[in-house]
């Protein structure tokens, strides 16, 4: 593939992109940078809204008085936006769009208020402001949508300031018009683009190419926030092994091998809740982590051992290790996690095809032992 089809490959996921809103969240969330984009976003309110105020000390449209409350209008859904995001919860990605897409509106009738051409163009550098936002946290069509509004306002206010009777009108309408466009149409596209490529790159190392399963780091980089919405709750951490792996590789071959993970990853998630963490740890290592009672840690255990057994070609067994916190007087995910693993290993010694419960997990439940050979 030749450097060009491939940046036009790349732009066309880019394109069909839909942005990954709780991703983002879930990234700035654990590192203590929400507090400090909801203050910025806040102060952008406060802005917003003495700009406003300012408006009524500048020439504007007639009707005079109609474009004066027009403008306190503004100012009060400015300083209503700030206090929104100071004491309201994280918006959702619909409630975030609409949000911004208002913002998007208010600043096109801030901007057509004015009477005066050149103190309108001054207005629309704000459309960076939302623009700056949409870039992180929405796809690129919502970025459109933005794109067309800022530019078709940018684009005829320059006309209108090319129409007026300014010095040199034309030279300044193309000049500011020019400036807005290459900030609005121009950096923050290719800023949206680097960094889907860059986001993109990130969930790309955390998936096991071929069972696209989350990988080691993948599950590490889960912890923390499985470990948050886990408070108070219990999660299952089951730990699984193929048993005698290297043995199909030496007599089927690794195409076979591969085979087998994909179909042990594929029974596997099929197994289990649909909202359960699955990953590729190693090798031929797997490991889930299900929110459920302690006690049915057993049973999910046996589910996912006979899926794995079910009839095949070549046939596989698994060594399974299951472990549990117990909500929030109970172990950690890595305590658990942990004790997972040793009771994974604890069932290979005692021969394979077989479910371990960790000590700590409520025993009601007695694993099935694989009929005598």
């Amino acid at each position: 593939m030749s450097a060009g089809t491939g940046f036009l490959t790349s732009l066309q996921r880019w394109w069909h992109d839909t942005g990954d809103y709780a991703w983002l969240l879930d990234f700035l969330r654990p590192r203590g940078l929400l507090p400090g984009l909801r203050a910025t976003i806040c102060a952008s309110g406060v802005i917003v809204g003495i700009a406003a105020v300012c408006l009524q000390f500048v020439p504007l449209h007639h009707p005079a008085a109609v474009s004066h409350a027009i403008a306190t209008a503004l100012a009060v859904a400015g300083l209503t936006w700030a206090v929104y995001w100071a004491l309201a919860p994280w918006p959702t990605e619909r409630v975030s769009a609409v949000l911004f897409i208002l913002v998007d509106l208010g600043i096109i009738v801030a901007t057509v208020l004015h009477a005066d051409p050149l103190q309108a163009m001054g207005t629309t550098t704000l459309f960076a402001l939302p623009g700056a936002y949409i870039v992180f946290f929405h796809g690129p069509r919502m970025h459109s949508v933005h794109l067309v509004l800022a530019v078709l306002t940018i684009v005829g206010v320059g006309l209108w300031l090319g129409w007026s009777t300014q010095p040199d009108a034309i030279a300044l309408a193309v000049s500011k018009v020019a400036i807005g466009l290459v900030i609005v149409a121009g950096i923050l596209p290719v800023l949206q683009f680097a960094f889907w490529l860059i986001r993109h790159s990130s969930v790309e190392s955390l998936i096991d190419p071929l069972t696209a399963l989350s990988n080691r780091r993948g599950l590490d980089n889960h912890l923390e926030r499985i470990a948050v919405s886990s408070r108070g709750g219990e999660l299952c951490v089951i730990a699984i092994d193929l048993d005698g792996f290297k043995g199909i590789n030496d007599r089927f071959g690794h195409q076979a091998g591969d085979e087998v993970l994909v179909r042990t990853s594929r029974r596997i998630s099929e197994t289990v809740r649909q909202s359960a963490l699955v990953a590729r740890t190693g090798g031929e290592e797997f490991v889930v982590v299900e929110r459920s009672p302690a006690a049915a840690a057993g049973v999910i255990g046996e589910r996912i051992r006979d899926a794995i057994r079910a009839a095949a070609h070549p046939p596989v067994t698994a060594s399974i290790g299951v472990a549990a916190t117990a909500g929030r007087d109970g172990i950690s995910f890595q305590d658990a996690l942990r004790a997972a693993d040793a009771a994974m290993y604890q069932a290979k010694r005692e021969g394979g095809d077989r479910v371990v419960i960790a000590a700590h997990t409520p025993a009601e439940y007695e694993p099935l032992r694989p009929p005598p050979e």
